[in-house]
């Protein structure tokens, strides 16, 4: 994508040359990085509480074992192996896997000092996507605010 076209994706104001790259394009880079990286750090800290609250510790830890052995997915990487995670919670607790994933969902939501607010028909992905997209939000209103 050209550095025009980026300007005019996030329109967050005047370009400034850095070694062949925007300040804007950089910030940008760096900012989804940043979020990727909070955000996943939380969720797996959410997920890690409260699978830990609802089934206990040694549940929890059956979980991530059945998980590193069968789908090659480690503790560490549980954020981005959501749907292993929430296909092996629907094979063991049926409906009730809805109400874990909202659980976390919540415990997510507090855990960046957000009101959590139950919607219909919403389920863990769906308050993930809100989530992604509220960050993605207060980061650009930072870069708003300190270019001016």
């Amino acid at each position: 994508m050209k550095q025009g076209a980026i300007l005019r994706l996030v329109a967050l104001g005047e370009e400034r040359p850095l070694n062949g790259l925007t300040q804007l394009s950089l910030t940008r880079t760096f900012s989804s990085y940043v979020r990727s990286i909070k955000l996943d750090n939380l969720l797996r800290d959410s997920i890690d509480e409260v699978l830990g609250d609802l089934m206990g510790r040694r549940a929890r830890e059956g979980v991530y074992e059945y998980l590193e052995k069968n789908c090659s997915c480690h503790r560490e990487q549980i954020s981005e192996h959501l749907p292993k995670l929430f296909e092996l919670l629907e094979e063991t607790f049926g409906e009730a896997s809805k109400t874990i994933g909202i659980e976390i969902a919540k415990r997510l939501f507090e855990k960046f000092g957000w009101e959590f607010q139950h919607k219909p028909n919403f389920e863990f992905f769906d308050y993930l996507e809100a989530a992604r997209s509220k960050v993605a939000r207060e980061l650009v209103e930072r870069a708003k605010s300190s270019w001016t």
